[in-house]
């Protein structure tokens, strides 16, 4: 696992307390609705789709394209002054095409909506990690 800027820990819930812990465990963990089959996320207690409150955690590849991003230039705290700028990508996931997940982008150049990414989960703050992607190009 790489080491990645993350100033200050997340605030887990209920619901994604599994999300963390597969993080800092080097996985990517999503719940999958046991009714339905539909992955979810973010967690939460009730499928979108057909209200069902019966799920499991599943190991997720990471795998998707890129369908969108954004520069920030701007610490919107003074924590992350030292980290500016720096890219997030929002990626469509492989898994099911309308799971976005945001994170971080992994390499210098920036991100092209569409092309193809490979997760890579990054160490933070206080034991927890971030899902962070780079171009399969550069995965070797």
């Amino acid at each position: 696992m790489s080491r990645a800027f993350l100033p200050f820990p997340p605030t887990p819930d209920r619901d994604s307390q599994p999300w963390w812990d597969a993080l800092a465990a080097g996985e990517l963990r999503l719940q999958r609705c046991s009714a339905c089959g539909a992955l979810r996320w973010p967690a939460r207690a009730i499928c979108n789709r057909c209200r069902s409150f019966e799920a499991a955690w599943e190991k997720q590849d990471g795998a998707g394209t890129v369908a969108s991003w954004v520069r920030t230039h701007q610490a919107f705290s003074p924590a992350l002054r030292e980290a500016v700028p720096y890219v997030v990508v929002q990626v469509r996931l492989d898994a099911q095409e309308d799971l976005l997940l945001i994170g971080g982008w992994l390499v210098e150049r920036e991100p092209v909506s569409g092309e193809a990414v490979a997760l890579e989960i990054v160490e933070g703050a206080d034991g927890y990690a971030l899902p962070c992607w780079r171009p399969v190009e550069s995965v070797a």
